[in-house]
């Protein structure tokens, strides 16, 4: 595939991590994202503590804390929300570790969604409704761990940006749901039906929320549902979760799954492997330039509405936020090995 093109410094995270003739190769070799590699400088301090209190908490196993270090995981954390401080990047690498736990408990979880896995996500979505109480001690870890941090995250937030957050994090977990059906069932879904659910499968909804809250710098909410906002958000979720298939196609073929845009793309085109890794090359460079496009649109935006000096930072602030989200996990992707093909 000759030279990577992705813009990352020789020396950075992810040098030396592309390995030909994979489709980790196929994916990190001709993937652009613009903008600097980053990485919170919090990562050291935050990294074994985090760890600790997922087996402190019964999140992760003996084994599965291995998994998460050997992995990285909470290195994603600090490539994605560079710039929170210590205290808050420690309770963003809780969520972080959460959410990989979640997930690999779906890829992995019965068909029967009303049977053990399926069970856990749904006391998930009620421990975060308003009605619920206190959770339970009996609860699965993955409930509790919901019950401790997330009211410490929404309580350094204002009334409608943590109803949005909740309501974020309800609808990813509702996907994993519809993960574990179709695989059992074998359902691929339409390209365009896939794209409208990708955008939350990838969970960028609840961790754009984060943006605000790791910078402590909430968008005006005017702002946060303009349209020119939601555009923003929409051709930024496709760079990542079309990163994420890219990368993650080895690991999916082997599995089973079926909602991965080049498995979707190879089976509505008839398409070889190859066909739709480069398809899906084409369209994630066609998501990166309308990214460019939205942030342009965000800031005129932002401009054009009667704005406090404050709140034109914030947006500023929310739209490097965005690019940060974007690039970091990219790097993250290259440098973990959560990717590695197969044996």
């Amino acid at each position: 595939m000759g030279k990577a093109t992705v813009f990352v410094d020789s020396g950075g995270p992810a040098a030396g991590a592309v390995r030909s003739g994979t489709a980790k190769g196929w994916a990190g070799g001709p993937l652009r994202v613009p903008g600097p590699s980053l990485l919170n400088p919090g990562l050291r301090q935050v990294e074994e503590q985090a760890l600790a209190w997922a087996r402190r908490t019964g999140l992760l196993s003996a084994h599965t804390a291995e998994q998460a270090g050997r992995e990285r995981q909470v290195a994603m954390a600090a490539h994605v929300w560079p710039w929170a401080e210590p205290g808050r990047l420690a309770e963003l690498a809780r969520l972080t570790l959460w959410m990989f736990a979640v997930d690999d408990d779906s890829d992995s979880g019965p068909g029967d969604a009303s049977a053990g896995t399926g069970r856990e996500l749904e006391a998930m979505t009620r421990a975060l409704g308003a009605w619920a109480g206190t959770v339970p001690v009996s609860a699965a870890p993955a409930v509790r761990v919901l019950g401790e941090v997330v009211p410490r995250v929404t309580g350094a937030m204002g009334p409608a940006w943590g109803d949005r957050f909740r309501r974020h994090l309800v609808a990813w977990i509702r996907t994993n749901q519809d993960t574990i059906r179709f695989r059992t069932d074998r359902e691929v879904p339409s390209p365009e039906a896939y794209i409208a659910w990708r955008r939350v499968s990838g969970a960028t909804g609840w961790c754009f929320d984060l943006i605000e809250y790791a910078q402590e710098s909430e968008l005006p909410e005017r702002i946060w549902f303009s349209p020119a906002c939601r555009r923003l958000r929409e051709a930024a979720a496709d760079v990542i979760g079309w990163t994420n298939d890219l990368f993650s196609v080895e690991k999916e073929l082997s599995s089973g799954e079926t909602t991965n845009l080049v498995l979707i793309l190879r089976h509505h085109q008839g398409l070889t492997l190859r066909e739709a890794v480069d398809e899906t090359r084409l369209w994630h460079a066609r998501r990166v330039d309308a990214l460019r496009i939205a942030t342009r649109d965000l800031y005129a935006t932002a401009l054009a509405t009667d704005l406090t000096s404050a709140q034109l930072a914030a947006v500023c602030q929310y739209a490097d936020g965005v690019h940060a989200w974007v690039r970091g996990f990219l790097d993250f992707s290259l440098a973990s090995a959560r990717y590695s093909a197969p044996g």
